[in-house]
């Protein structure tokens, strides 16, 4: 997602050919979760982990994409997720019309619930996959935490770490903030002495420390490195607020297909009556 020169490294960006050409899509905030959905389910340590081994997938309003993409269902926005940002606040979605809770995978058997009891079973190259909150452009994120005791990415950083487990992290770049690092003094549960919603703590996530996927990365994916995607702009009114333009570059063949795939997504949304914000 990041660049070399951005993480204060000396690289050459890669040039334009002269056969290359662009195109430039816009995505809404559904499509771009949907497409890092999609992404994230052809990663091949997920697809591995669908047959043998374990996986979790947490809920939110992107890993629910990853779960339709891999399982032909939709978990549903409101019955997936438990934390979310809405009405001018932090909260939490109905607890009346939450699902069983994160999807569990284990040696080709799927079951859903409290992760706890299948980390303690985590080894080396086991997935676990979460959204977050946000991300910089060093390429840290970070996870709002409300739980007290640091909720599923709480139980679950340490096993990762010390197993040698994989963390991937589908994220907007709509998410994206100046600096994690320079947030986590600022936040903690405790420290705000006023809050719009609940009160919240902040995991962050070194860059290294997991896989993160954008949609700069979904469609270096989906296309086989074939495209090249740069963000060019951010945001726009009604079912655009939030939004994010991209550039894509390559071969003429590639791009037209990556264009062609996103109208498909579209399409596919709408047929869904799913709401493009």
């Amino acid at each position: 997602m990041v660049s070399g020169e951005e993480r204060g490294e000396t690289v050459e960006e890669p040039l334009m050919t002269h056969s290359d050409v662009t195109a430039i899509a816009v995505l809404r905030p559904g499509e771009g979760r949907r497409l890092i959905g999609m992404a994230v389910a052809c990663l091949p340590a997920v697809q591995e982990r669908l047959r043998q081994g374990r996986m979790v997938i947490v809920g939110g309003s992107t890993t629910r994409h990853v779960v339709t993409a891999l399982m032909g269902e939709d978990p549903g926005r409101d019955r997936f997720a438990v934390g979310w940002i809405r009405d001018g606040q932090l909260g939490e979605t109905p607890r009346e019309g939450r699902g069983p809770g994160p999807y569990l995978f284990e040696c080709g058997e799927v079951s859903r619930g409290w992760p706890g009891s299948l980390l303690e079973r985590f080894q080396t190259g086991d997935v676990y996959i979460k959204g977050a909150n946000a991300i910089d452009p060093a390429g840290h994120v970070a996870v709002l935490l409300a739980s007290p005791v640091g909720g599923t990415i709480g139980a679950a950083m340490a096993i990762l770490m010390a197993r040698g487990g994989e963390l991937i992290v589908p994220v907007s770049l709509s998410k994206l903030i100046p600096s994690v690092p320079a947030a986590c003094r600022l936040t903690g549960q405790g420290r705000a002495i006023r809050v719009m919603g609940s009160p919240v703590g902040y995991m962050p996530i070194l860059a290294g420390a997991a896989t993160v996927v954008t949609e700069v990365e979904a469609l270096a994916i989906l296309t086989a490195g074939q495209v090249r995607a740069v963000p060019v702009a951010a945001g726009g009114v009604d079912d655009c607020e939030g939004g994010l333009v991209l550039a894509l570059e390559g071969s003429r063949a590639a791009v037209e297909s990556a264009m062609e795939r996103l109208e498909s997504l579209r399409r596919e949304l709408s047929a869904e009556g799913m709401d493009p914000a």
